[in-house]
């Protein structure tokens, strides 16, 4: 801010008593009263003071002069300049003159109000207003004119408050009305970002339309093509807002002060909610249930569909949604892996294995075999379910039918209550053999048994040996098992998913023959009467067998693959005969030495050989 103070000499103007004269006039007035004093120069001592006099006078006259012409000039004598601070478009033009203030006006503006966009910074974009479209042009002549009439109007009171203002405070002089501006184009302008700025708060919501589907239904009733209901979410919008009036006030003030640039700061905003997806997800998911078995009655649960919506697509949907947007998005059902009426044509489907064992005559032993069949005919086990023989039949007692039948114990053949029931077991085994389940618990017989190929029986004993296996299929799997027709037949029915099927193949790796012993019999001390030559023991081969699962392709009866199952050792025994020896029987009899022959590899059906034993268990 600078200022310009009036410069009144003496020269200019003078005050002589009270009334203001001319320079010229003064002199002539001067000279005609004092028509003698031509000389300036003083005369004698007289002269002097009147010299003197003359000085001192003259610079009473000359401070009384700068004085009342500084204040003269205030009150009414116009210099032809502006006042001092009076501002123009940011350009102080006090002290020039009209000619000078239009040229530093032309400089200051004539670039810029016709050649610079009004550039607006709003809270989410840029605004940029164009001369041609607003036709911002200034009148610098009309606006010279004002700032050179200020100070220069109204009542002498008012002149003199306005040039006393203008020594300290800066007075801007108005452009807008000299600007010629579109103001209906730039309210206009500022009104349609307003429209599309400007909102009342909404929050987010959620709801269902239609109406749910029973999705228990039953296969009769249920419609999987029926219409699914519709999640919609309204996307809400932010409560925000910028003053246009306000706006539109700055902007014209800008043009007014010759300035190109307004920047709003960015308003607080009341946000909606986000729309918490997974939560929406949790509400109206359902997972479908399969169809199952009932393990006691056996009858098939009908499947429940499930229910829900894509999550992947649903949130792709709400991260390039907008405020005010309407989401649609479908609920669909999900299908369960197992339908009831397919479990129901699929539960015991197939014949998984079935085997059959022939049975000696003893009608104790058979009547063993029955209450063992009896016991495991119709257990059903669900996949991954354990069966345990010897839970499953419980201990063998009289009290449940069972009779006293041949059993071996500590090597030797005795009677026992359950005896012959390894028969079923081993029947048993086989079958899970060729329907390729998981073994938990298996032992071989001590000795081979003429009922079964070798390395394919399962001794079980109560306390002692046990046989296990789990059901690693898919489906339910079904137990029967009898005994008809001198025979123990035993099946298992499920559903067959492989695409081969198993036979079982042995290999002896090794073979110990039995001996003939005589055993020395006391003739006085003989509890079971064995008589001379009878055979208190039979004999029994030993062996070490190998088995191996074979697998053939269904279509095509091709081998698949020959694969190591497990090894087998039974031991041998030799045959005893009683010898009834008195004080002067020799006490030894000739033994026959023990050869060890390797037999080659035979197939199941090959019967093995027993020496004449009986059946273990």
């Amino acid at each position: 801010m600078w200022y310009n103070v009036p410069q009144i000499t003496y020269e200019k103007e003078m005050i002589i008593l009270g009334k203001f004269s001319h320079p010229r006039e003064f002199s002539e007035q001067s000279s005609a009263k004092n028509p003698v004093s031509s000389d300036p120069r003083p005369k004698g001592k007289k002269g002097r003071k009147i010299a003197l006099i003359s000085v001192c006078a003259a610079a009473v006259v000359l401070v009384i002069g700068i004085i009342a012409g500084v204040w003269y000039f205030m009150v009414g004598v116009d210099d032809g300049l502006i006042l001092n601070n009076v501002t123009a478009a940011g350009v102080n033009l006090g002290g020039m003159t009209q000619k000078e203030a239009k040229l530093a006006l032309h400089q200051a503006t004539d670039l810029t109000y016709t050649g610079e966009n009004m550039v607006i910074q709003l809270p989410d974009t840029t605004l940029e207003l164009s001369p041609a479209d607003t036709g911002a042009k200034l009148d610098v002549d009309a606006v010279v004119e004002e700032a050179y009439n200020y100070g220069r109007t109204g009542t002498k009171a008012e002149r003199e408050k306005l040039r006393a203002e203008a020594m300290t405070t800066a007075h801007p002089i108005a452009l807008l009305p000299y600007l010629n501006l579109n103001l209906d184009y730039i309210r206009g302008q500022l009104d349609e970002y307003g429209a599309g700025y400007n909102s009342d708060f909404t929050p987010s919501s959620a709801t269902m339309e239609g109406d749910m589907p029973e999705l228990d239904a039953s296969k009769e009733t249920f419609d999987a093509e029926a219409p699914c209901q519709t999640l919609v979410i309204e996307m809400g919008t932010p409560g925000r807002y910028v003053d246009i009036d306000n706006l539109y006030n700055q902007v014209l003030d800008a043009y007014s002060f010759n300035t190109f640039q307004v920047v709003v700061l960015e308003n607080e905003e009341e946000l909606p909610e986000a729309i918490d997806l997974m939560d929406l997800y949790d509400t109206y998911h359902s997972d479908p249930v399969d169809a199952a078995m009932d393990p006691e009655t056996f009858d098939v649960t009908p499947e429940i569909y499930g229910y829900s919506f894509d999550l992947d697509a649903a949130r792709t949907m709400l991260e390039e949604a907008e405020y005010g947007d309407i989401l649609e998005i479908q609920m669909e059902y999900i299908l369960p892996e197992v339908l009831g009426e397919e479990l129901s044509g699929l539960l015991f489907r197939d014949v998984l294995a079935s085997y059959e064992t022939e049975h000696t005559k003893d009608e104790n032993r058979n009547t063993n075999l029955r209450l063992a069949c009896e016991a495991i005919n119709g257990k059903v086990l669900q996949p991954g379910e354990t069966f345990d023989y010897n839970e499953t039949l419980g201990k063998r007692t009289a009290e449940k039918g069972y009779k006293a039948a041949s059993a071996y114990s500590g090597g030797l053949t005795v009677q026992s209550i359950g005896g012959g029931i390894c028969q079923v077991s081993s029947t048993l085994y086989y079958c899970t053999l060729v329907a390729d389940l998981e073994i938990v618990s298996r032992t071989p017989h001590s000795f081979v048994s003429s009922y079964m190929p070798m390395g394919m029986d399962a001794t079980v004993s109560w306390g002692g040996p046990e046989f296990r296996f789990k059901n690693s299929t898919n489906y339910p799997i079904r137990i029967e098992a009898e005994v008809s027709d001198g025979k123990v037949k035993v099946k298992l029915i499920g559903t067959d998913e492989k695409d081969y099927y198993i036979k079982m193949e042995y290999e002896v790796i090794s073979s110990v023959s039995p001996t003939t012993e005589y055993v020395e019999i006391p003739a006085d001390n003989n509890p079971n009467n064995y008589y001379e030559g009878q055979v208190i023991a039979t004999a029994y081969k030993g062996y070490t067998v190998k088995t191996y699962k074979c697998r053939y392709d269904k279509e095509t009866d091709e081998l698949i693959s020959r694969d190591f199952d497990r090894t087998s050792t039974y031991k041998h025994r030799n045959k005893q005969i009683a010898t009834i020896v008195t004080a002067t029987t020799p006490t030894t009899a000739p033994t026959t030495p023990e050869p060890t022959p390797t037999e080659a590899p035979v197939t199941p059906t090959d019967p093995p050989v027993s020496d004449g034993g009986v059946s273990e268990g």
